[in-house]
């Protein structure tokens, strides 16, 4: 029951005039002057439930939820079954169970709707109050039915297209929850929240264009938005536009000054930057200069170092090179692969031995790590140490056993310790996989 059906039925109160004059002002939003309005009605008649549920919702529009309570209490005090006051009640009592953080509220809230759908299954205000009761409380599922239910039943209800929206996100129904929050945005096309929501799933289709201008658009509106500025920052790095990426990114950084997470961010845009340079352009120098600049902002970066180490090995610094890759594995002692490139640089240049232990490290840091296996093993059979060496060629085997270059390398080591059936019988093998 509205607000004007209950001033119709008491038009002999004095307070019905200020009842009408206060819901006037509730529909602009002028909800201090409305408490005052609806406060000189109580003040003439302290038995108007209208004045009182008025109030109750002034109270709600400035966020004083206690005092909503009490006004809707009062209401309810007068008339126990007034379903306007009790659907008033169970949504203020969900609001105050998110502002302290108390469940017990709102499971509170979801027994006074039961009540009121007992007496009117169909009740709308009730259905869509129990169902917003239930989202807080988590159960989306349940929530969704009812606000399903209330939307066959009312043309005229406001459908909470941003909850459907939040709800077929989390379902990875990305497709449908655009449309929910198109539906949304057409109410209010100006509401920062749903042009960030709809900017992020967005990106989650590839549509980082699109979702770029309403994360301009959301930022325009509320400039501090930090969470948009670092998903515009993100959709701008997935783009290649780089330079703005950086600049959206500096912008959270600003506002969220206690955070070091946006230097990371940043960090990561220069790596990409020297990674393009690095193997899209072909200029190793750039890439260095980029890395450099990720290595600035995080000293011990190890992608960056080891990025930095394969750009100076283009470059054939060996030596600076190996310095980047003993860098990585300082601080990640099991990165395989920086044991791997100072092992190949060391080969190359000579150094067998060293080259030796950084491949044996490699295969500790990836047992899996077949190329290091067959590597190992050959420089093992250089220096004499077939045994070592045909048990490296077998792990190759023992994982890829359709290898002919393991197979012919074991015949190779076979034959040097004096093993010649042996060794016959590997090139064999190696001969026929070769020829397949």
């Amino acid at each position: 029951m509205g607000i004007r059906t209950w001033i119709s039925g008491q038009e002999e109160s004095m307070a019905t005039p200020y009842c009408q004059k206060g819901e006037a002002q509730l529909a602009k939003e002028k909800f201090e002057a409305a408490v005052q309005t609806f406060n000189h009605g109580v003040e003439l008649d302290k038995s108007h439930p209208g004045c009182w549920i008025g109030m109750g919702k002034a109270f709600i529009g400035l966020g004083k939820y206690e005092r909503a309570d009490d006004c809707f209490t009062r209401a309810l005090d007068i008339n126990p079954e007034n379903p306007e006051a009790l659907t008033m009640r169970a949504s203020v009592l969900r609001l105050i169970a998110l502002q302290n953080q108390d469940p017990m509220r709102c499971l509170e809230a979801v027994e006074i709707c039961n009540k009121i759908l007992k007496t009117d299954p169909d009740y709308g205000s009730a259905l869509h109050e129990k169902g917003m009761a239930l989202w807080t409380l988590g159960k989306r599922d349940e929530a969704i039915i009812l606000f399903d239910q209330v939307k066959k039943t009312s043309s005229l209800y406001q459908y909470p297209w941003d909850l459907k929206g939040r709800y077929l996100f989390e379902r990875r129904q990305y497709h449908e929850a655009i449309e929910a929050y198109e539906e949304a945005l057409e109410k209010k096309p100006h509401d920062p929240d749903l042009l960030f929501y709809q900017g992020r799933v967005l990106m989650k289709i590839g549509g980082y264009h699109s979702a770029i201008q309403f994360f301009k658009k959301c930022l325009k509106i509320k400039p501090d938005y930090i969470a948009a500025w670092l998903l515009l920052g993100n959709s701008y790095k997935v783009l290649g536009q780089f330079d703005e990426a950086i600049e959206a990114y500096e912008e959270a950084m600003e506002l969220d000054q206690g955070s070091t997470k946006y230097h990371k961010y940043i960090a990561d845009v220069y790596l990409v930057m020297g990674k393009e340079a690095l193997y899209r352009k072909g200029n190793p120098q750039e890439a260095i200069e980029y890395f450099d600049k990720t290595i600035r902002i995080i000293p011990k970066h190890s992608a960056a170092w080891f990025a930095k180490g394969v750009a100076y090995k283009k470059l054939r610094a060996y030596r600076n090179a190996t310095a980047c890759f003993l860098r990585v594995v300082e601080t990640d002692p099991q990165n395989g692969h920086a044991y791997y490139e100072m092992a190949q640089i060391l080969e190359k240049t000579g150094n067998n031995e060293e080259s030796i232990r950084c491949y044996i490290e490699t295969v500790r840091c990836d047992p899996s790590h077949t190329d290091a296996m067959y590597r190992l093993g050959n420089l093992l059979m250089e220096g004499g140490d077939y045994k070592n060496a045909i048990a490296y060629f077998d792990r190759v085997l023992d994982i890829s056993p359709e290898s002919s270059v393991a197979w012919f390398a074991k015949g190779k080591a076979l034959q040097k310790r004096g093993q010649q059936k042996d060794a016959e019988r590997c090139f064999e093998r190696a001969s026929k996989l070769a020829t397949r």
